[in-house]
């Protein structure tokens, strides 16, 4: 056991020794004061969340916050053609029409569902209407289920009495003679790229030329094997669901809560209000400890807890809970409604010679969903940028934003947008430097390749940055990329297609993707109805941009003026959609018009760990199931995927800062504990009363001088580049 482990376990007992006197916190609408009470030995703190406050503040996966519970979100996708799906070759093709009928087999889990919706993928062709096309859809021989074509994605409702636990026959016709559809295929050769997971293949999928009556599992016109991107989306409570609550500190919150004296931890009492229907599991687990973040080390491992007392193990400073919605067997949600600790404690002495005059601390916000960014001195990515040289691109940029513009406009007059050609080979690897080389005599590609040159472009320099797809209605999408800012201490939205950012109009401050969809359904949804695509029409969206004027909108467009592509320029449309009678249903990248539905990519280590990857990702509608897709009140998910984000902190949380706190562990010293989310990271810059010093290690011993103390401490990563400062000066009797 290490000295500091030591010092944290005895030090509050030996205080309790040598200070007699004690201090007493009382508990004040949130806020605590620190008093010597000789007559009150004993602290006592009472915390309370609602549901909301609960939701926002913790980690979860597959919960939502409804009618103020926290409730199982339930969203289970059924589909097995995700890790293939993608290819725009033309072996990765079928039709249906003309007698073709497709086949699938899906294999439902032996638990109750709420609701269940058919989501295929299909292109409409020739003479087939874009919108308002019959398919006909057949589950388990039960009467057919006509569906009107609105979408790429089809969203058909299914009676839950056509379904049945096990293995379930979904079989699709075209309803009006003469319509035809393109189908793409997830080609068994191209499962190894979408999924590192050892995949078995399913062989689910048959197609028939003769109005369904032989099939033959070759799927593709040209024969080729894989499955059809036909999948169940099912509402049903059998995922295991968690949310884990913040770091709580049951003990006093003296020195602007940065500053912790040792305290001993009498007892606590912990009410979880909840309403569990018959049938549900539910579990609470805990672990504690000593430092103010699990991720500095020295916590205990997750243990159920059983009863409302906190257990002896457990009695430590900080807490945290676990509350798991396991596998349930009802079909109604059980609800988390509040949480309440109340605890009692004691501390030492130790902090009543210091004074705190001020501190500034950073945050690290942990997320419930792992994010890899790439390692700023990957050799690809340093190769990348010697070999165009990025530096002179950048040379004489006096901000890290600076830096950023001329990057986004190097990058958008490199070539002129096109669509890769079919015959092309699929984009496996994303690689900046085989972007630029080109495939056929051709350089660069769609905003998709824009978006990759300029994330690695940015992260060659130590900035950040990760891809984000949007889309509206039937039509298009965009690729654009988020980039932290230290300057503006967020995450921004940049897209490098069209040489453009955009920005709230008052204060100058750019702005991300989802302060942009925020801002599109104020816009354009200013009722509160939610985004239905299944409905959509290009009248509709017409009608909504109508009246739009861009001067009146909160926000502005920068423009850049180097796009090669479309030669964009000041009068850029952002806002709407110009009419164009050759493809009246396009809607992609026009801009924040742009951002009804929003997906991040799970990582940005493409150089470092190569897959697995979506295939050629945005050439056909984002059917990949590693995503995470934004939904909220005005945004349904989306039927076609799996994994979704409800809290904004999630894809928002802060980097390059420093979270520290500070342990008296004796009168004069205090045991420093850092924290930071940095990519890349190196060191922690530590100037103590002006000497500055490398930390390589999360915690540090301060030795006080008698009068004022100065601590400032700064996260840099590999390429030496700096964060903003957390800090903290006080004085010492």
């Amino acid at each position: 056991m290490d000295l500091n482990r030591l010092l944290r376990l005895f030090m509050p007992v030996l205080f309790m020794l040598l200070f007699q006197q004690p201090v007493a916190v009382h508990a004040q609408d949130g806020v605590f004061s620190g008093q010597s009470d000789p007559g009150d030995t004993i602290g006592h703190t009472a915390q309370t969340w609602s549901a909301s406050e609960l939701f926002f503040q913790s980690q979860s996966r597959q919960l939502m916050l409804a009618d103020d519970a926290i409730e199982l979100a339930g969203d289970m996708l059924i589909a097995d053609d995700a890790p293939g799906i993608g290819s725009i070759r033309g072996e990765a093709w079928d039709t249906i029409g003309n007698g073709i009928m497709l086949r699938k087999h899906l294999v439902l889990p032996d638990s109750p569902v709420r609701n269940a919706t058919i989501s295929m993928l299909l292109y409409p062709v020739g003479n087939t209407p874009l919108s308002g096309g019959k398919l006909v859809f057949t589950v388990n021989g039960n009467k057919p289920i006509v569906y009107e074509f609105h979408h790429f994605w089809t969203s058909v409702p299914v009676p839950l009495a056509y379904l049945k636990k096990g293995e379930n026959r979904i079989e699709v016709a075209v309803q009006e003679a003469g319509n035809q559809y393109r189908v793409p295929v997830a080609l068994y050769e191209k499962f190894k790229y979408g999924s590192t997971a050892n995949v078995s293949l399913p062989f689910r999928s048959a197609r028939s030329i003769d109005n369904g009556n032989t099939w033959n599992n070759r799927v593709t016109a040209a024969g080729g094997a894989g499955e059809y991107p036909i999948r169940l989306k099912l509402q049903s409570y059998n995922d295991r669901a968690w949310l884990h609550t913040p770091v709580i500190n049951l003990a006093d919150k003296l020195l602007g809560e940065v500053v912790f004296s040792p305290a001993i931890i009498h007892d606590a009492v912990i009410r979880i209000d909840t309403a569990v229907t018959q049938g549900s599991r539910w579990l609470t687990r805990i672990r504690s400890g000593d430092t103010h973040q699990p991720a500095l080390g020295g916590w205990s491992d997750w243990e159920e807890l059983a009863m409302e007392k906190l257990p002896a193990e457990h009695k430590r400073r900080f807490i945290q809970l676990e509350f798991s919605f396991e596998a349930n067997s009802v079909a109604e949600t059980p609800k988390l409604n509040g949480l309440t600790v109340d605890s009692r404690w004691t501390v030492g002495l130790a902090a009543a010679n210091l004074t705190v005059v001020s501190s500034q601390n950073g945050a690290v916000i942990p997320s419930a969903f792992a994010f890899r960014h790439e390692d700023p001195a990957n050799n690809k990515l340093q190769k990348f940028r010697r070999t165009f040289a990025l530096d002179s691109v950048v040379e004489g940029a006096e901000t890290a934003w600076e830096k950023m513009i001329r990057l986004r406009g190097w990058v958008a007059g490199q070539w002129d947008w096109f669509l890769p050609d079919p015959e092309s080979p699929d984009l496996i690897t994303w690689d900046a430097t085989e972007i630029l080389a080109g495939t056929g005599g051709k350089r660069g590609g769609n905003c998709l390749h824009y978006a990759v040159v300029f994330a690695q472009a940015c992260q060659s320099f130590g900035i950040p940055a990760r891809i984000v797809n949007t889309n509206f209605s039937i039509w298009g999408g965009h690729e654009v990329v988020e980039v932290w800012s230290n300057e503006f201490n967020k995450w921004v939205m940049i897209d490098p297609n069209f040489d453009t950012s955009f920005y709230d109009r008052k204060t100058g401050i750019p702005l991300n993707v989802l302060e942009l969809h925020r801002i599109f359904l104020s816009t354009y949804y200013p009722e509160g109805e939610p985004v239905n695509r299944d409905r959509w029409s290009v009248d509709d969206r017409n009608l909504r941009t109508a009246n739009i004027r861009p001067e009146q909108l909160p926000i502005a467009i920068e423009v850049g003026g180097h796009a090669f592509s479309g030669k964009i320029n000041e009068d850029y449309v952002w806002w709407k959609v110009i009419p164009n009678p050759l493809n009246a249903g396009y809607s992609g990248g026009y801009g924040f018009f742009n951002t009804a539905e929003i997906r991040w990519l799970p990582r940005s280590n493409w150089l470092s760990q190569p897959l697995p990857i979506p295939i050629t990702h945005g050439r056909t509608h984002w059917g990949w199931d590693g995503y995470y897709a934004w939904t909220d009140e005005q945004t349904p998910p989306t039927p076609e995927h799996r994994i979704f984000v409800r809290r904004a902190a999630d894809m928002y949380g802060p980097l390059f800062q420093v979270n520290f706190s500070a342990s008296v562990v004796a009168k004069d010293r205090l045991i420093i504990n850092m924290l930071t989310d940095t990519p890349g990271f190196s060191y922690f810059e530590v100037t103590v009363n002006g000497k500055q010093m490398q930390v390589s290690a999360h915690t540090f011993e301060w030795k006080l001088v008698p009068g004022s103390n100065n601590l400032e401490i700064r996260s840099v990563d590999v390429l030496g580049n700096k964060g903003k400062p957390s800090g903290i000066t006080l004085t010492s009797k």
